[in-house]
């Protein structure tokens, strides 16, 4: 596959998450960052070429290349650090999904769990809509979410879901458990009524007007984050 972009490109090789197989770039291309990366792929023994602007046209899927492209293999499956979980179900938009990477990785969030889906085909994009937090972050996809995540309650996570029952307690108002698996649906379909059986705790975003419509993934996702963010920072 192509990856584009001088910043998803150089994650990729940073964080060796996959194999490179080769990186082309505008021979006249001579900035800062640029050399940079061209120092870096020497160092790894990554093959790059020098070429023509027309030729990276040619490979590359969009018009934001910026004079570096790269062919590349899948991601690989990660092992989980130490820390909080987020499991996101159904966000199918790469360019919200990457958005949301992004902001779990600036935030502090190191393991992201994802609903078993082929993500070959967007991976390109996910890596740019992502800033290269993608490859940063400790990312496996489930084959079975429900297993999955029945095994890390096992292992001593609160599970909490972001779903407005009528048990659900204000995000507002919590102060999290210590090691904690946050599981949020995409806009379609939400969270399977099997992982809500499974959660510890319903949690809804009290709103400061009366507005009357729903967050979007990402906007739930920013509130929760940054909230997490603001109690571990106090913890």
């Amino acid at each position: 596959m192509i990856i584009e972009g001088a910043i998803a490109v150089k994650a990729a090789v940073q964080n060796e998450k996959r194999e490179i197989i080769k990186v082309y770039i505008d021979k006249n291309k001579k900035t800062k960052d640029f050399n940079y990366i061209r120092k870096l792929l020497r160092n790894k023994g990554i093959v790059f070429l020098e070429c023509e602007r027309q030729q990276i046209e040619e490979l590359s899927y969009g018009k934001s290349h910026g004079g570096i492209v790269a062919e590349v293999t899948e991601r690989k499956n990660d092992s989980f650090e130490e820390g909080d979980i987020f499991y996101l179900d159904g966000i199918e938009d790469p360019f919200n999904l990457g958005y949301a990477m992004r902001t779990l990785y600036a935030l502090g969030v190191k393991n992201v769990l994802l609903s078993k889906r082929d993500y070959t085909g967007m991976e390109g994009q996910l890596l740019k809509s992502s800033a290269g937090a993608y490859d940063m972050l400790k990312v496996k996809v489930a084959e079975d979410a429900l297993s999955e995540i029945e095994v890390f309650k096992k292992q001593g996570y609160y599970l909490y879901g972001l779903y407005r029952s009528s048990e659900a307690k204000d995000i507002f108002d919590v102060d999290f458990h210590e090691k904690a698996l946050f599981m949020l649906g995409g806009e379609k379909r939400g969270i399977s009524a099997e992982l809500l059986q499974l959660c510890d705790e319903h949690l809804f975003i009290s709103y400061g007007s009366d507005f009357r419509n729903a967050l979007n993934a990402c906007g739930a996702l920013d509130v929760t984050v940054t909230l997490l963010r603001s109690k571990r920072r106090k913890s």
